[in-house]
């Protein structure tokens, strides 16, 4: 892969005042680039120094320990950081060739060479290596270290499914809670539990806290607490007023799969909707066999695009909202990460000036970035495609069931 000319994400930035923050970026990565470099030179020159003098191997691996040391002293950085960065320079450099060309041409900088790197240690396959090398430098330059991060996992898990299930299993194996007593009389309850799980709190915490009456109906007085504290308030009730065993309050998690996945052919992960987190087939199917499991079939076209509908009114219909939700995945401004159901449907023209209420001319926006939009301050380069959950990296067809689970919250 050839990398001569600027990133797509330059694309657009003209704007003189963009384009140089496009080309400051570059000039970054370049810089953190150099400096591995040089620290790899160092490291390289001065092993081979200690190789013809020292014939003593443990006395050369105590010469190349202070040459880490002299490195360390002069950047004012900690010797464990040296030895890091020279092994994921090495291991870069050696293994993945097109991703250490991207980052001395500053398409990629050294957050994102960690991102891809910390995936690498843990591959166990050439396939998986190889499109580390390829798609994966390529996705880099153009998304946010979020995407890039969620991306890579779900290419993880569908490229070596096996281990990715046995990954899954080991961490389920380890869910706990602990509460860690902090400052000012405040402490932290931290629960690690699956992501299926974790969801549906999320998402029944969200809900009742919304639900709360805005009057306190027995002092008559405005509820002034924020969303964040209205859910600490609610969960510290939840857990200290109820038994904790029964519940008649059901949250939804919604999860896409690939149908032969979900039968058992092969073993691609399922995706959350609006997150993107990879979830194994096993536990996909594990839903699939409870009572409260719904099934919803989506209609895609050849591309894996949600096929039009079109409805008269102002308000699109649910059956189209949910097609869209899950269409987008998340806001369609490039980089934010707010999930599909808690955004606006936009008509990206105008209802009242003749735009229909369909799929081609309905995208997911955060309120936050929908009020950008309404104002005249949202282009063309702002926004990105739909969303995807499954990476076609193989030659193949691919047909999507929606499964909707109701987990007990």
């Amino acid at each position: 892969m050839e990398l001569t000319a600027a990133p797509p994400l330059e694309e657009g930035c003209d704007v003189p005042h963009l384009g140089r923050l496009a080309h400051a970026r570059r000039a970054a990565a370049q810089a953190e680039f150099a400096l591995w470099a040089a620290m790899l030179d160092h490291r390289d020159e001065a092993r081979a120094a200690l190789q013809a003098t020292e014939p003593s191997r443990h006395r050369a691996a105590t010469g190349l320990g202070s040459t880490v040391l002299d490195i360390a002293q002069t950047l004012a950085v900690s010797e464990l950081s040296v030895e890091v960065i020279l092994s994921t320079a090495d291991t870069v450099r050696r293994s993945l060739p097109a991703l250490w060309r991207a980052f001395s041409l500053g398409a990629v900088d050294a957050h994102r060479v960690r991102t891809i790197h910390s995936v690498l240690t843990t591959a166990h396959t050439d396939t998986l290596i190889g499109l580390l090398d390829t798609r994966a430098v390529d996705y880099a330059a153009t998304h946010t270290p979020a995407e890039l991060r969620a991306w890579l996992k779900r290419l993880r898990a569908r490229i070596e499914p096996d281990q990715s299930t046995a990954e899954a299993e080991t961490a389920r194996d380890r869910r706990r809670v602990e509460i860690v007593h902090v400052d000012h009389a405040m402490s932290w309850i931290n629960a690690y539990v699956p992501t299926t799980i974790a969801v549906a709190i999320e998402k029944r915490l969200a809900t009742a806290a919304r639900a709360l009456p805005e009057i306190d109906p027995d002092t008559g007085e405005l509820d002034q607490r924020t969303q964040d504290q209205k859910r600490a308030d609610l969960i510290c009730h939840w857990l200290t007023s109820c038994e904790g065993t029964q519940t008649t309050v059901r949250a939804e998690v919604a999860i896409s799969i690939d149908a032969r996945d979900l039968i058992g052919l092969t073993d691609g992960p399922g995706a959350v909707r609006g997150h993107g987190i990879p979830v194994p087939a096993a536990w996909v199917r594990e839903l699939a066999t409870q009572e409260t499991t719904l099934f919803r079939r989506l209609v895609l076209d050849a591309s894996g695009q949600v096929l039009d509908t079109t409805s008269l009114g102002y308000q699109p219909p649910g059956a189209l909202r949910q097609a869209l939700q899950w269409r987008d995945g998340r806001c369609r401004v490039a980089g934010c990460q707010v999930p599909a159901d808690r955004t606006d449907l936009d008509h990206h023209h105008p209802w009242e000036r003749g735009g229909p209420t369909n799929a081609g001319n309905l995208r997911s926006l955060c309120r936050r970035h929908h009020r950008m939009k309404s104002h005249g301050h949202l282009t063309a380069h702002h926004y990105r495609p739909p969303d995807t959950y499954r990476e076609r990296v193989l030659d193949q067809t691919s047909v999507e069931i929606d499964l909707v689970h109701l987990q007990a919250a």
